[in-house]
């Protein structure tokens, strides 16, 4: 037997199970709790509040999604099996839309957002134990019918849902005041007329079936389930609704109980979140980067399709999963950098680190990492941005092999070698120049060629376009020089100078090759 029960050792207060792994979080809420007059018992794990559900009479749950050792839907559905007409109200971060949507399609009574509204969470509490009273008092009319009849109408007439009783051929028996307001009719339109006056068309041949099942067989494999269809009002519109089924044999004749509300408020809910997630993706896959966003357990709440697709996964697949299932090497590492961002606050910005693809291929990318904040200022997780840079640190490392050659053919070469722009400006000097010229090591560059050729070189003439023209592949003829060379220390010497223009991608650059006439100071 379900200690979820009523029985007479059941305390006079209802008691409120809080499920969530965060102990400030649960603190919290129990304290809000217990000044509303509830009894609150605290629950870190699934295990532990299933234990506690199986073992203690519980009024409501409040039942966090992410919890350490299971799923919060997959305690959700294992709930409803110790107890059907148990409500559990679902713990959300506004960002998990996917999971508010399936919680609130399994069963769930409702789903509050992080951060919490505290009347709200109170006004929702109070009506989930009144439904779940409700549903007791509603369990044990069988027994209870007779000597409380008039107790258990008024509780009926009283009730915010809408209660509706039906007799073994499905005629209606018992109509109150809420179903009157959810449906239009007045009691008197419908006591005694078939229930399938209430529900569109399309359901009444399965709903003659159901009943012909129960008469027969006495299959009741709805019983204590909560099913979600359409209620048709007196005007002829539909809305959705949600009924909890009950039945139980009263004098010899079948009973069946419905719970009815309208959930056509949820249901706009569901459609705007679903909404909001089209939306919030459209706009994380229109980024040009690897989005991630994660929480203080390196769990991926949200990621976009580029990040996805890059370890040969869908958004879907890797969403409310652990970062170490798809990065084990890496996973470690990159929640201390979370972290340091979560606790100061503070952006983390142009992380260069290595990034292995589904394929296995090493990329590197480099990574901004960002506080996500509530409407509060409170820290929620970490914004990951990640750009793909293999290519970048793939040039550069090409441009540094590249100008390591050049380096050692200068420094190969049998006489002094300048590399100059257009306008006479050193860019670099091999060490034979700079023993020509009294310089130390790397002085040169940046320096104006006329203090070592104080005579003009005319390399104002090696323009872009009269290299193109002269030779289709970017180079024209030498041209040679005989100039007096100006040393550090003031003295003159005869150099012969050889000027070669080249094209680069910076624009026409000229090698200049000094060979000193007559030798050095």
């Amino acid at each position: 037997m379900l200690m979820t029960q009523p029985s007479a050792a059941e305390p006079s207060l209802p008691t409120i199970l809080i499920v969530d792994d965060d102990p400030d979080i649960a603190l919290v809420l129990k304290d809000l709790l217990e000044h509303a007059g509830y009894l609150v018992q605290v629950a870190a794990t699934g295990a532990e509040a299933l234990a506690r559900a199986k073992t203690e009479s519980v009024s409501a749950v409040l039942l966090d999604l992410m919890l350490p050792d299971m799923d919060g839907l997959s305690v959700l559905a294992l709930l409803k099996e110790v107890d059907p007409a148990l409500p559990v109200i679902m713990l959300t971060a506004f960002v998990e839309v996917a999971k508010k949507h399936a919680s609130l399609t399994e069963g769930a009574f409702g789903y509050l957002t992080k951060p919490y509204d505290g009347e709200e969470l109170k006004a929702l509490i109070k009506r989930a134990v009144g439904v779940k009273h409700l549903s007791l008092e509603a369990a044990s009319a069988r027994q209870a019918l007779t000597a409380s009849e008039e107790r258990f109408r008024e509780v009926v007439q009283t009730a915010p849902d809408a209660i509706v009783l039906a007799d073994g051929a499905g005629q209606i028996l018992t109509w109150n005041s809420a179903a009157e307001r959810l449906f239009g009719y007045q009691a008197e339109e419908v006591l005694e007329q078939s229930l399938t006056r209430i529900m569109p068309e399309r359901y009444r041949v399965n709903h003659q079936r159901a009943l012909e099942r129960v008469r027969t067989t006495g299959d009741l494999r709805l019983k204590g389930t909560i099913v979600t269809m359409h209620g048709l009002h007196k005007d002829g519109r539909e809305f959705p609704i949600e009924m909890s089924l009950s039945s139980w044999m009263s004098g010899g004749t079948r009973v069946h109980c419905g719970i009815v509300r309208d959930i056509t408020a949820r249901k706009e809910a569901e459609a705007r979140l679903l909404q909001q997630q089209i939306e919030q993706q459209a706009l994380l896959d229109l980024i040009p980067a690897m989005v991630w966003y994660k929480d203080a357990h390196n769990r991926i709440l949200r990621a976009n399709r580029r990040a996805a697709e890059s370890i040969g996964k869908t958004v879907a697949e890797i969403e409310g999963r652990w970062t170490e299932e798809f990065y084990p090497e890496e996973a470690e590492r990159y929640h201390r950098d979370d972290l340091e961002v979560i606790v100061s606050g503070r952006s983390k910005l142009g992380i260069t680190e290595p990034y292995h693809t589904g394929a296995g291929e090493k990329r590197w990318v480099q990574t901004d990492k960002v506080p996500y904040l509530d409407t509060q200022g409170q820290v929620l997780g970490v914004l990951v941005f990640a750009q793909d840079i293999t290519d970048r640190k793939r040039s550069e490392a090409a441009l540094r092999e590249s100008e390591d050659l050049l380096r050692i053919v200068m420094e190969a070469a049998g006489n002094g070698v300048l590399v100059v722009d257009v306008r006479g400006k050193i860019l670099s000097a091999n060490s034979r120049i700079e023993r020509q010229f009294g310089y130390a090591p790397d002085e040169l560059p940046g320096q104006s060629l006329e203090r070592l050729i104080p005579e003009p070189l005319g390399l104002g003439e090696f323009d872009q376009q009269s290299v193109s023209c002269a030779h289709p592949g970017g180079k024209v003829s030498s041209r040679r020089h005989d100039r007096i060379g100006v040393h550090k220390a003031g003295a003159e010497f005869p150099v012969t100078i050889d000027c070669i223009p080249l094209t680069t991608a910076n624009g026409v650059h000229v090698v200049v090759a000094i060979d000193s006439a007559g030798g050095t100071a």
